[in-house]
């Protein structure tokens, strides 16, 4: 797994006195060249203090004297640590990450992680506790297939799947695993009405990066339910705004494609059906729907409507 080869190169760096290339690294942990500087750049993000250097002699190393703390901890209280607080509680890791951070304080004089909380949840948002996760753990764990009842909408199907990785956005678990013969999919745990572990063994695709096809599937979804081309007159002013009502990489790109005139923005935004395109363009101040007409009508009624209920 990808929290136990983090842990493992955080120990290979730690016991060498001389840099290792990146080739060599891959090598040792049978993976390639591009996993291992996209580890680097994780274990660099939680605080490690991994440095590269390029050319003849170069390669990786950490920074000074910094050694890491992990000796002596558990299997579960390094994962505990690797996925964080949030991810711990609910796959019932919470006493593991207690134990873990201790260990830690006790080789540290760690001050800001006293000082920093993060909530991830969204605001007054009811959290997700599927309890449906320890099992697809232990699947992960031992590679074994996964037998499961999965709703959307009013049908249930049963499917057998290879189990990738789980996910967590905003306090939601998504479980993201293959059909066999298929390709990757992602599954909203709290939709599964049942499961359980399949016995046969069930081997990951080779080149499968969880974090790749996370950032991919959430692009490909914002496309694929944006069905409605809007085009857009916008003051410069106000991109700030529809970033913000309609946020996402669709927005972004559409935005720098657009033409700019005068501190106006023309703009053609994907969009999804009317309803929803109305409430979001209601909230950008300044913002001219030029087409399509059913969506420039409908925004002006709503204003109108808003409008006369707020007359002073």
């Amino acid at each position: 797994m990808k929290a136990a080869r983090l842990v493992t190169e955080i120990v290979i760096l730690s016991a060498r006195t001389q840099s290792i290339t990146a080739a060599s690294l891959a090598d040792r942990l049978e993976v390639t060249e591009r996993t291992v500087y996209r580890d680097l750049g994780e274990l660099s993000g939680m605080g490690v203090p991994v440095v590269t250097e390029s050319g003849p002699g170069g390669g990786v190393s950490l920074l000074g004297t910094w050694t890491s703390p992990l000796t002596g901890m558990t299997r579960d209280e390094l994962d505990s640590v690797l996925i964080g607080g949030l991810a711990a509680a609910d796959l019932g890791l919470s006493a593991e990450l207690a134990t873990a951070r201790e260990k830690i304080l006790s080789e540290t004089d760690s001050v800001l992680s006293s000082n920093v909380l993060v909530d991830g949840p969204d605001w007054f948002m009811a959290k997700e506790n599927p309890q449906e996760l320890t099992t697809i753990v232990m699947a992960l764990r031992s590679q074994r297939g996964l037998r499961i009842e999965y709703t959307k909408g009013a049908e249930t199907k049963v499917r057998t799947v290879i189990p990738l990785g789980l996910v967590i956005k905003s306090g939601r678990w998504y479980l993201v695993a293959q059909p066999p013969g298929g390709t990757p999919r992602t599954y909203r745990v709290s939709r599964i009405a049942s499961l359980a572990a399949h016995g046969i063994s069930m081997t990951r695709p080779p080149d499968f990066n969880l974090g790749d096809y996370w950032t991919r599937s959430q692009i490909e979804f914002d496309r694929s339910i944006r069905a409605t081309t809007v085009r857009l007159r916008v003051p410069t002013a106000s991109l700030v705004d529809l970033r913000r009502a309609v946020p996402g990489q669709v927005t972004a790109e559409a935005i720098d494609a657009g033409s700019v005139a005068d501190d106006v923005h023309i703009i053609e935004l994907p969009m999804e059906a009317l309803e929803v395109a109305v409430s979001q363009l209601i909230t950008v101040p300044g913002a001219e729907v030029i087409s399509p007409g059913e969506i420039r009508l409908a925004l002006h009624e709503r204003a109108r409507q808003s409008a006369r209920c707020n007359e002073p």
